[in-house]
Parts: C-alpha cells; sequence; structure tokens
C-alpha cells in the first residue's frame, strides 16, 4: 500500500465518521449547547470568488442575555479561481457582546484547511475579524498563511467573507 492509498483511505474514513456524526447529531436551538449539522453557508472574495458551508458544529451561546457564542465546526470552501480549488477545513469562531448596538457582537476565529486544486495543495491558515449582527449574519476579514510561501494563481492573501450562521435560526424553530 502506497502512501496515495493511505492518503485516500484516510480521506474516505474521515468523510464516514463526519457523515455518522450527522446523521447522529440531534439538533438544539442555538441558546443551547449542542451539535448542528449544516451550520453555516458563506460567500467570499479573495481576488476569486467562493462558498463555504459548514458541515456540522458544536456551537453555544453566553454571557449577558446569551449574546455571545463560540462554535467549532467543519466545513469546506470552494474557490473558483483559475483552476476550481476545495478547502475542507475547520472553523473556530468567537463573538464577544458589544457596545456599538444592541444585537451585534465583535466576531472572529481561525480557519486551518488544505488548499488544493487537484493537481497539488498546501496547508492554509486563516485568522479573521470582523463583526456579528445577531449571531446571524457574520462579516469577517481574514488573512491567509500558506505553508508554502506561494500563493495559489489568481487568489489573494486578503479574504473578506459573509456568512449566514444556519444554526441561529434554530432560534425561530426554522432550521434542521
Amino acid at each position: 500500500m502506497n502512501i496515495r492509498s493511505i492518503h485516500r483511505l484516510s480521506r474516505l474514513a474521515a468523510l464516514i465518521v463526519l457523515l455518522n456524526l450527522m446523521a447522529l447529531a440531534h439538533t438544539y436551538a442555538q441558546r443551547a449547547s449542542g451539535v448542528i449539522a449544516i451550520n453555516r453557508f458563506g460567500v467570499s472574495y479573495q481576488r476569486a470568488f467562493g462558498v463555504d458551508l459548514g458541515l456540522i458544529a458544536y456551537n453555544t451561546l453566553y454571557g449577558s442575555q446569551e449574546r455571545s457564542f463560540y462554535d467549532v465546526s467543519l466545513g469546506f470552501e470552494s474557490v473558483f479561481a483559475r483552476q476550481f480549488a476545495l478547502v475542507p477545513k475547520l472553523n473556530v469562531d468567537v463573538g464577544i457582546r458589544s457596545s456599538l448596538f444592541d444585537a451585534a457582537t465583535l466576531g472572529g476565529g481561525v480557519d486551518v484547511g488544505w488548499y488544493t486544486d487537484f493537481s497539488g495543495g498546501d496547508w492554509r491558515i486563516t485568522p479573521k475579524a470582523g463583526i456579528t449582527l445577531g449571531s446571524v449574519f457574520r462579516l469577517y476579514y481574514g488573512y491567509h498563511h500558506y505553508a508554502s510561501e506561494s500563493v495559489p494563481l489568481r487568489t489573494s492573501r486578503h479574504r473578506i467573507s459573509f456568512e449566514l450562521n444556519i444554526a441561529a435560526f434554530h432560534d425561530f424553530k426554522i432550521g434542521f
């Protein structure tokens, strides 16, 4: 068994585990801690447009009137650059209540993922910061750090992303 088949087998095993977690996960309202399937949908711009989908997350609200939050999620980002790229990733997001106005929180976090255009790949870490409105809408600026110094063609180190936190809709009994 060569290294490529081991790598393919490990990706398949990770996918099977993720699908099982999604099937077994029961969804709670966001004001309670819990595992939530299909938790995020976003669009991004990094000199190329991208689509971000969160597949499964552990999410909770806390603090004064439960306006602060944190979540840890697994998902992927598709980047439509010169060559289509896929980034399976782990996201950590945190929001802290802001005094700007009642529904706003200061948000941020980090994404860690494997950027691949299917001809090669590289690890990518993206610290991000921004603002969220009621934890439903999140607007972030992120800066990509790659393991190698090269930046993929037709992309940039800078990313602006707008995310819809689907997990927040569980409070309104609209979620999955």
